[in-house]
């Protein structure tokens, strides 16, 4: 059950105003709670970190940081974020962002349950609008299952007046923790 590799294209502009392929590469897919953020190996969570803003609306020209591999939060608070997400079979974190969260199965089956214990499986192809619910992925394997991310950030819900927190997102994946 190794993490299949995955290829990120980026493209620019060079100074003739000519479009460019700026960076070719194999990205490593690594195990985000690991302190060392080690390759993940088989029968572990599994990130690429695709892309990420920093502004919105989004600068699409001048220089990039390569932010694969690096500890940063799971999502941004202005910005957002593109992830390849590696689920091996586990019985998933719940957890809730402030995020709007559109995500699409690219191999395998997963299951996405609410915390109200609303279950629904999810396979390859499939899509989902994830509106900062509590949730957790759960891969009842055998095999890995892998989904596409791009994370928006969003408003809390807010119900009776109170806006619902931010839970269950582990510490080294926190803002100011990295």
């Amino acid at each position: 059950m190794d993490h299949p590799p995955i290829r990120r294209v980026v493209t620019g502009h060079n100074e003739a105003g000519n479009a460019i392929i700026e960076s070719d590469k194999q990205l490593v897919v690594y195990n985000p709670l690991s302190p060392t953020l080690d390759e993940s190996t088989s029968g572990k969570l599994g990130f690429a970190t695709i892309w990420r803003t920093e502004t919105y609306p989004a600068k699409a020209d001048g220089p990039w940081q390569e932010i694969n591999g690096i500890q940063i939060p799971l999502h941004h608070d202005i910005g957002n974020t593109v992830r390849i997400v590696d689920f091996a079979p586990d019985p998933g974190l719940r957890h809730r962002t402030h995020t709007v969260d559109f995500g699409m199965v690219l191999f395998g089956e997963i299951e996405l349950e609410l915390d109200n214990g609303v279950k629904t499986v999810m396979r390859q192809g499939d899509t989902v609008i994830q509106r900062a619910t509590i949730h957790a992925w759960v891969n009842h394997g055998p095999g890995l299952a892998r989904m596409l991310f791009f994370l928006m950030p969003a408003e809390p819900v807010v119900r009776g007046g109170v806006p619902m927190e931010e839970e269950g997102i582990p510490p080294q994946l926190e803002e100011g923790n990295q």
